[in-house]
């Protein structure tokens, strides 16, 4: 088997305040700066961080899931309608399966859009 070989190169500039307690690991462990962050960052094997988000994107995806929220209402209530409509033999069954379909299709899509965000 053999050794595989590190090509890639990873940069980062980071502040004093950030870089502080890397500072006293390296003091602690005689690491060199490169192999400490290295170590540091392989043994997080979940690569798991925190993201801020600005407060416009926050703003956005609150605004996206009101929407969401409206329009999945608004596809139910057509649904319900439509269940109503057919049981009273106002609609054709050919009619209902087609707008069924159709709003099966929407919900698919919007679903999809969904997962998305």
């Amino acid at each position: 088997m053999t050794k595989e070989i590190s090509t890639i190169h990873v940069q980062a500039r980071l502040t004093s305040a950030e870089f502080e307690p890397f500072k006293q690991l390296i003091k602690i462990t005689g690491l060199k700066k490169a192999t400490l962050i290295k170590k540091v960052i392989l043994s997080n094997k979940n690569n798991v961080f925190c993201v801020e988000q600005s407060k416009e994107a926050v703003d956005s995806k609150k605004r996206m899931l009101f929407l969401a929220n409206k329009t999945s209402n608004n596809i139910n209530q057509l649904a319900k309608r439509l269940n109503q409509a057919y049981r009273g033999e106002i609609v054709s069954e050919r009619n209902y399966r087609q707008i069924m379909n159709d709003l099966v299709g929407v919900r698919a899509t919007f679903e999809k859009g969904v997962d998305k965000c």
